[in-house]
């Protein structure tokens, strides 16, 4: 049930939520403690990742939120705030908040349970500035503030690797079977080459790639999208272990390419890894209008980003110029473009005053 439910809250349509808010949002002043942790784009190798190639992802500065505080009551009450132009349209419908706020309130959780050994109450808001469903580990980025958020307010600063391990809770109720991607990603920050189960690795790269991000607007369910690729993958064996055997070259190619600063290099191989996911079937045709339109403005390369079926694209593009000429193209063919740059730190605490103000927002 609470599966079900959580896949609701990240998918629900843009004309089924009411005009003014997404959530019950009261206004409170609380004592809080406040974490911040950034979206995610993957590189190259998204869905091939659960069946065991190793994927390049990339965090950026759309951020989420959590501020959490003791709640006297015991019990642990989660709250959210989501801008009306970062839910796209999709299949959904409205249900009751109560039900939306299940995968928060499991990260809430178990971090209560990992630093107290008990679920003690505690109140924790969420300001989400991701876009919902889009591929850009807006519910990991979520999940991983909040466990930081409500660890510290307990006095507690974990440390990153048991703010990723913890996260995969709340991710499983989301995602069904996870690979971790998006939550070591948002978790550990910068440029990271990542394996399941749980093997990240540090890219270090000295000159921030040059991508832009453009949403079909068009949003959908990870979980539904990838365990339909898990299925197929089962029922023709031979050809996916091809695909994961090239996937995980296309990755290591595209990891010295990044660090090396080869953008014609990493560009093609984008290319090719976008061509193996159409030929899994997780692309869409507004995906691929959107990656020819930037191709033929000049990116050096484009593809999905995440689980596809809509969501977002990527372009490296090259020089302000490109960048420019390529967002105006995408526009034009009706995608949304956000600003967006390299993520170094990961999972942050936020500075917050003695008294910090959590007020009612209007979407």
């Amino acid at each position: 049930m609470l599966l079900a439910m959580s896949r609701q809250w990240w998918d629900t349509p843009r004309s089924l939520l009411p005009a003014r808010t997404v959530l019950d949002v009261k206004q409170k002043m609380v004592a809080a403690v406040a974490a911040k942790a950034p979206a995610k784009i993957i590189l190259t190798g998204e869905h091939f990742v659960v069946l065991g190639a190793p994927a390049l992802a990339m965090a950026v500065d759309l951020y989420s939120t959590a501020y959490a505080d003791r709640n006297e009551s015991g019990k642990v009450e989660v709250e959210a705030t989501v801008p009306l132009r970062l839910v796209g349209s999709g299949e959904g419908r409205i249900i009751k908040s109560g039900k939306l706020l299940g995968p928060l309130r499991a990260a809430a959780e178990v971090a209560l349970t990992k630093v107290h050994g008990t679920k003690d109450g505690v109140y924790v808001q969420v300001d989400c500035n991701i876009p919902i469903g889009a591929g850009l580990g807006s519910s990991a980025s979520t999940s991983v503030a909040i466990i930081a958020a409500v660890a510290r307010s307990r006095g507690v600063e974990l440390e990153k690797k048991e703010i990723f391990r913890l996260a995969y809770k709340p991710e499983t109720l989301i995602h069904n079977k996870p690979s971790g991607v998006d939550q070591a990603t948002t978790t550990y920050g910068g440029v990271i080459r990542y394996k399941s189960p749980g093997i990240v690795e540090s890219v270090k790269v000295d000159r921030e790639p040059s991508i832009l991000v453009c949403d079909t607007g068009l949003h959908r369910s990870t979980g539904r999208l990838v365990g339909a690729v898990v299925k197929r993958s089962k029922s023709q064996e031979a050809l996916y272990r091809e695909h994961v055997s090239e996937v995980a070259g296309i990755t290591l190619s595209a990891t010295r390419a990044l660090e090396r600063g080869q953008d014609e290099d990493l560009g093609e191989l984008m290319n090719r890894n976008q061509e193996l996911l159409q030929e899994i079937g997780v692309s869409h045709p507004v995906l691929e209008r959107l990656i020819r339109a930037s191709l033929q403005s000049g990116a050096l390369g484009a593809k999905l980003t995440g689980a596809g079926g809509g969501g977002c694209m990527i372009a490296l593009y090259r020089g302000e110029e490109s960048k420019r000429r390529i967002a105006r193209r995408l526009r034009r063919v009706g995608g949304m473009v956000y600003s967006t740059h390299l993520a170094r730190k990961g999972v942050e605490l936020v500075r917050t005053s003695p008294r910090t103000e959590i007020p009612q927002r209007l979407l």
